[in-house]
């Protein structure tokens, strides 16, 4: 029996309601009081207003998504990649202190990297690349103990490590294009304002005010909510939305040495 919690869905709807939300049932109040008030009324067509909503809203949504999923497949491209250049180094001739000491590298450059990109901000990615860094150093220390195969195994995963590192860090960096979502932003907020009036021109000047309130928060909310989660997929890392990636889950997770 599958068991539901009510605190994930409460949150799952919190983390779509914002500033841009209260700001937008606000305009919904004052447009609807201003309406009713001075009896307003507007002959308009909405169909531009759809136009310059759905195609952007929808396009822009569709790569947030596409990134989010490839997010994904990178981090555990990355995390497979550092666990088989472990595996790869246990293998080799390296001493107890020399493994250790690379499997301290691995740690730090895993959690530099999640910290990186769990945060509100990209900052400077310097550090990861120390860390990346670091891993080279090692290989380059210990050519003796890496023989037959091993440097070429090495070599490749240290590739997809970081190619993995560097799609992730842009990801990170980059959004997609911000004009299409200002124009999205712009023509909701216009639809706003102008509905009142346009739905008092409809049902006749002796309207109430709750119902052209409601009739109108209710698309408007709708539709502020699509940009709040299209702009919450466009950073999936930071744990802000309920549908970000968990991070944790490709952290290094390979066991302690034993003793030798």
């Amino acid at each position: 029996m599958i068991s539901i919690k009510p605190g994930l869905h409460m949150k799952r709807f919190i983390s779509i309601v914002n500033w841009q939300t209260l700001l937008v049932i606000c305009l919904s109040f004052l447009s609807c009081y201003l309406t009713i008030r001075y009896k307003f009324t507007l002959f308009t067509d909405f169909l531009i207003f759809g136009l310059l909503i759905a195609f952007p809203i929808t396009m822009t949504t569709k790569e947030a998504f596409k990134r989010r999923e490839r997010a994904m497949q990178y981090l555990s491209l990355f995390k497979a990649s550092v666990q088989s250049l472990y595996y790869n180094v246990l293998n080799s001739k390296c001493d107890y202190r020399e493994k250790e000491t690379f499997k301290n590298i691995v740690i730090n450059l895993t959690a530099t990297l999640i910290n990186y990109l769990k945060a509100a901000e990209a900052g400077d990615p310097a550090p990861i690349y120390e860390a990346s860094d670091k891993i080279a150093t090692f290989v380059m220390r210990n050519k003796k103990a890496l023989k037959g195969s091993l440097p070429d195994k090495i070599s490749f995963f240290l590739f997809r490590v970081n190619n993995s590192i560097e799609f992730l860090l842009a990801t990170k960096r980059h959004r997609t294009p911000r004009g299409l979502n200002l124009v999205v932003k712009i023509a909701i907020y216009l639809f706003v304002i102008f509905y009142p009036a346009s739905l008092l021109h409809e049902t006749g000047p002796d309207e109430s005010l709750g119902y052209l309130f409601v009739a109108s928060v209710i698309k408007s909310v709708f539709l502020i909510s699509l940009i709040n989660v299209q702009e919450m997929l466009e950073d999936p890392f930071n744990q802000m939305g309920s549908d970000d990636i968990r991070m944790d889950d490709f952290a290094f997770t390979s066991k302690l040495l034993p003793s030798p």
